[in-house]
């Protein structure tokens, strides 16, 4: 999924606005740099012991709580679909299991390219899924080996699936420290 260009400074914002309201408080609260005694806060004072006070406080606390549950939860990753139609005629219908391909393309890369050990992840896209794949490469490996095995697979994927349902990114870091390492492979 993804975020709007905005979350992130709006989030940096609201909580340096936060942090400034709280230290804010705090300072009315223990008087600690001085600068309430100069201004007059009585009718500050007179709102905040009003009877009223504690309910419209505590009301807009639970506005302010739900609509940051919201927040949250309307940005967690969805779960990628199990399951894809290929194709429905009539009464008949042929549904793949995209879990099954993320194990295979990452054995086809294994097997054709100089790399360590790929990982992969399934997330949904407009109009399909994209399996990301995740490796290492092997310190010994020339580009063009994993170029062609790059563009071998995103063949196949493309071969297989050409209306788009389902597309493959391949990412490739760089190599793993000497002792976290497998045993070599030979190629």
């Amino acid at each position: 999924m993804r975020r709007p260009a905005i979350d992130r400074p709006a989030a940096a914002v609201l909580g340096l606005l936060l942090l400034a309201a709280a230290a804010a408080v705090l300072d009315w609260r223990f008087d600690l740099a001085g600068i309430w005694t100069r201004l007059d806060t009585e009718q500050v004072r007179d709102v905040v012991d009003a009877d009223w006070f504690a309910w419209a406080a505590l009301g807009a606390a639970v506005v302010l709580a739900v609509l940051a549950l919201w927040w949250l939860l309307a940005r967690l990753p969805r779960p990628a679909e199990g399951r894809l139609a290929l194709s429905s005629t009539g009464s008949d219908r042929i549904d793949l299991d995209v879990r099954s391909v993320a194990p295979r393309l990452r054995a086809d890369l294994d097997r054709a390219a100089p790399v360590d050990r790929t990982a992969s992840r399934r997330t949904a896209v407009r109009g399909g899924q994209l399996i990301e794949l995740r490796t290492h490469v092997d310190p010994r490996a020339d580009g063009e080996s994993l170029v062609n095995a790059a563009a071998g697979i995103a063949e196949s994927v493309r071969t297989a699936f050409p209306d788009g349902e389902i597309a493959v990114r391949i990412l490739v870091d760089g190599p793993k420290r000497p002792g976290r390492r497998r045993t070599p492979r030979v190629h």
